[in-house]
């Protein structure tokens, strides 16, 4: 009774599929969103009822004329429905719509309407082998058609494999180069902005274009033209006591040698402090903490730049150092107490290298 229904079930879909597929359907405007809805559901509706059908057919052991390991048969008959569900469906889509990256045969067994040949293929053998018969026995005009169609499916399911794995190789190459054209269009943007600084325009307008991970190019004509200003190291110095842009002048200082690196030790050190100061107001008056905050302030920068150029003797960092770090220990609202700082280890270990 069981498998009458899901014969009776795969095969409504099965017609079902056939039906709304059989006319060319118009794929533009809503009537083709209408069709790609339509041959969805009944095309899922028959991968849902052969799949059941699938498992009522094991539990008949209709594949013991293939072999005596229950194994080998399962295998099978895993293999022969995926490829079959498979086949049909797609087979089914392609009757009115192609994409050249799967291989041509599959269109050619598509045109010769193989949604309505293939299912017969399989579903009819399968349901005579569920008919009272002798264990491990199956006559040829049952055997024949469903090994033909196991094969055909098969064949087709591996041209699917083979299209789908060129199409996100497609696709993965427009990605890689989307976003090559995009970085080059940024990477000129930048260096057009640059050329049009002018000596009275402020260095903190192309700051962040002097950071030492930007491309060569643009990092040196950022650089360039900040040092093309007659006071560059005046306003630099100007900007590490801005109560705003304070911490952009980190990215110059990491990789960019100054002049008269004595000039910037108490500069840098309010800054620090200022720094530290920010750090602690946050943690009080946050409604969001998370692990990354505070890495936007660049203090992993300003320790790289510390040790660079500012680590001759007479210049000490270490008390504002000390002080950022217990500002990050500052106690946090309740909710967030299991929050930690990814740059917290960080100036742990810039303190522990300098005791």
């Amino acid at each position: 009774m069981l498998g009458n229904l899901l014969f009776g079930v795969t095969a409504l879909f099965y017609i079902g599929l056939v039906i709304f597929n059989f006319p060319k359907p118009v794929l533009a405007g809503e009537r083709a969103m209408g069709y790609g809805l339509g041959l969805a559901f009944f095309g899922i509706g028959f991968v849902v009822s052969s799949l059941l059908l699938m498992f009522f057919l094991s539990s008949k052991n209709v594949l013991d004329w293939v072999s005596t390991s229950g194994g080998i048969q399962n295998l099978v008959l895993w293999l022969g429905w995926i490829s079959f569900a498979a086949a049909t469906f797609f087979c089914a889509v392609f009757k009115w719509e192609w994409h050249g990256e799967f291989p041509m045969y599959i269109r050619r067994l598509s045109l010769t309407q193989a949604e309505i040949w293939l299912p017969l293929l399989m579903l009819v053998p399968a349901a005579l082998l569920t008919m009272e018969r002798q264990a491990g026995m199956a006559p040829l005009f049952v055997k024949i058609p469903m090994i033909v169609g196991f094969v055909i499916s098969l064949i087709i399911s591996l041209g699917l494999l083979l299209g789908w794995y060129k199409n996100a190789e497609k696709q993965q190459l427009a990605r890689i180069e989307g976003v090559k054209t995009q970085n080059d269009k940024l990477h000129n943007e930048h260096l057009e902005y640059i050329a049009e600084q002018k000596p009275t325009d402020p260095i903190l307008n192309i700051m962040a274009l002097t950071g030492r991970f930007h491309d060569a190019d643009v990092r040196e004509a950022a650089v360039t033209k900040v040092k093309s200003h007659p006071n560059w190291e005046a306003e630099l110095l100007e900007l590490l006591d801005n109560d705003y842009y304070h911490t952009e002048a980190y990215t110059f200082i990491d990789g960019n040698k100054v002049e008269h690196p004595e000039l910037f030790v108490e500069p840098l050190n309010r800054s620090i402090r200022r720094l530290a100061a920010k750090i602690r107001d946050q943690i009080k008056e946050s409604n969001n903490l998370q692990d990354w905050h505070f890495e936007n302030y660049g203090i992993e920068r300003l320790l790289r730049a510390i040790d660079a150029q500012f680590s001759a003797s007479g210049m000490d960092f270490r008390a504002s150092i000390q002080e950022l770090r217990k500002a990050l220990d500052t106690p946090k609202p309740e909710r967030f107490n299991k929050v930690k700082f990814n740059i917290t280890p960080v100036v742990d270990a810039w303190l522990k290298a300098h005791p």
